[in-house]
């Protein structure tokens, strides 16, 4: 064999080699690209879902506020008691759409705004007392004014025009829990409207029933007026919770995961405060800003919402405690 064909022979044993390492090398790094796209950080666990960058922003607002919503006394005439747990429940309904705010569980609350009402007065104490066993940021309460009905119907003709009218008046009140104070009173009105043609004598245009339903409308109308108010009071208040347990080294605090509390978050530890009473008037006046006991920083996760901590700086804490974002 001469020289020539033995580099022949060479060079396309070269090229093979070559081309059996590119085929193994390209396997791998596919492998490697698929094992980088599906897993695009290290931070989140398997099966934990990436977040998108709404969720990103949803969680630099911080946690989610916890808001006690009471049923709405029904301070008119018209004595049907459930108009008021329908606004309270439309309330809870327009800000359920969104996904800043929380509420304690319905069948732990028990009570209603006219039991913390004194004549024309709040009883603001006891107000904030119901507001913190419930670890609530604010308790909102409110009142139905007024209820006003029309109705016109023509005055001839065996099946005539029927229009009916009601006006409906509410007032809500926001209450900052850790400070004791009113935010703010809201009143704000509803109208809703029918028509209808009846017979001569057909009294469904005035039933109990449909005079109900109209002012349902109208209460509805009234609540999306108010929801904006009540958003905005919300957002001037600062986040807090409240430590549920100690046990040994480990803090367990009431807000977690539904909250929108992160693993790593540092929490600084306040006292509860105090009351603060006139004592000429004997009114309450709010709570005293509590002393920095330390901080805790947030390590896990318990149940839907609450959270495990250990402590990071200070300690004497103590069940009860305030804990707010540092």
């Amino acid at each position: 064999m001469n020289f020539n064909s033995k580099l022949i022979r060479l060079g396309s044993w070269v090229l093979v080699s070559l081309a059996v390492v590119g085929c193994v090398r390209s396997g791998s790094y596919r492998k490697d690209r698929e094992f980088y796209e599906e897993t695009p950080s290290g931070y989140y666990k398997d099966g934990e879902e990436t977040p998108n960058k709404s969720q990103t922003l949803e969680r630099l607002k911080g946690p989610k506020k916890k808001v006690l919503i009471l049923s709405f006394w029904n301070d008119t005439p018209v004595g049907d008691e459930t108009l008021g747990g329908f606004a309270a429940s439309e309330l809870k309904r327009e800000f359920s759409l969104g996904s800043r705010i929380l509420f304690p569980e319905d069948q732990l609350v028990n009570t209603v705004t006219k039991d913390f009402v004194d004549g024309d007065r709040v009883q603001v104490t006891q107000l904030v007392r119901e507001g913190r066993k419930f670890g609530v940021s604010a308790v909102i309460l409110g009142r139905i004014s007024k209820i006003n009905f029309r109705q016109n119907r023509e005055e001839v003709g065996i099946l005539r025009q029927a229009e009916s009218s009601v006006v409906v008046d509410l007032e809500m009140k926001v209450f900052d829990v850790a400070t004791g104070r009113e935010v703010g009173t809201y009143p704000r009105s509803g109208a809703a409207a029918n028509s209808t043609r009846i017979l001569i004598d057909d009294d469904a245009a005035t039933s109990k029933a449909s005079r109900e339903e109209l002012a349902r409308e109208a209460i509805y109308q009234a609540t999306q007026k108010l929801i904006p108010d009540a958003l905005l009071a919300l957002e001037k208040m600062e986040w807090q919770g409240r430590i549920a347990k100690i046990a040994g080294s480990k803090v367990y605090i009431n807000a977690g995961r539904a909250s929108g509390i992160l693993a790593g978050d540092i929490l600084k530890v306040l006292s509860t405060g105090e009351e603060i009473i006139d004592p000429v008037t004997k009114t309450f006046l709010g709570h005293s800003e509590g002393f920095l006991k330390g901080t805790l920083e947030v390590s896990d996760f318990i149940g839907t919402d609450s959270a495990m901590a250990t402590i990071h700086t200070g300690g004497n804490f103590q069940e009860g405690d305030v804990v707010r974002l540092y």
